[in-house]
């Protein structure tokens, strides 16, 4: 899954431990989660280790570096009596999870089943750029994510409730079209298509998984958010 989709699922799976847990801050810890294995494996794979490795999934996503924050994020919550590392936790969860890691058996249990595997990429930063702009799907995530990054932070910069409004109110019937299209995409088996550069049908039904777990998600914390049914900011 491309940045935006990772970011919009960190903020949906935020708003849910913020509910539960009442802590606002969990949004952006969880939504820090969700692009943390990028921000790591990224830089590190695709610069650091170009000429030996060349491949942007390595510790970041893997089951150890999960492990490793679980931990942290326990004996944080104990000592500290905060969940914010269980949270960037979580977030890094959802992040494997959307990218199927477990496909990718290497990466995902490492070092079990013996060293990273090296790849070759072209300009692997100039086609993911491309890549991310071309497809409609990230969009529609980004707007999404704007919207409730605004409205979570209203009580910081009451000025920016009605764009928060605005983006939170229209993300929610392209969230649905997204969701719609995706499904059928998954359907009838189209590889590739201005919804996500170089999906396929797995690809496309975790779009409309994301979709409608977002539709959910936005619609049932609509007061958490400050928004009342009707639309207008509490």
């Amino acid at each position: 899954m491309f940045i935006a989709c990772h970011l919009f699922a960190g903020l949906i799976l935020g708003l849910a431990l913020s509910i539960r847990l009442n802590d606002r801050r969990l949004i952006g810890f969880a939504a820090l989660g969700a692009l943390l294995p990028d921000l790591i494996d990224k830089p590190v794979g695709h610069i650091l280790l170009a000429d030996s490795l060349n491949y942007g999934r390595i510790f970041g996503h893997g089951l150890l570096f999960l492990a490793l924050l679980f931990i942290a994020g326990i004996i944080f919550k104990r000592e500290r009596g905060s969940p914010a590392v269980l949270a960037v936790a979580a977030g890094v969860l959802i992040h494997q999870i959307l990218d199927t890691m477990w496909t990718d058996a290497i990466t995902w249990y490492f070092p079990l089943l013996g060293p990273y595997q090296p790849y070759e990429f072209t300009d692997y930063f100039g086609n993911a750029i491309l890549a991310e702009v071309s497809s409609l799907s990230e969009w529609i995530f980004l707007v999404a994510s704007a919207g409730i990054a605004l409205a979570a932070c209203r009580n910081l910069r009451p000025d920016l409730s009605r764009i928060a409004r605005m983006l939170v109110r229209a993300s929610i019937p392209l969230l649905g079209v997204l969701t719609i299209a995706s499904l059928y995409a998954w359907a009838t088996g189209i590889a590739g298509s201005i919804l996500m550069a170089g999906a396929g049908p797995g690809d496309y039904l975790l779009l409309a998984v994301v979709g409608a777990i977002g539709i959910a998600g936005v619609t049932g914390h609509q007061n958490f958010l400050g928004i009342n049914p009707s639309g207008q900011f509490g």
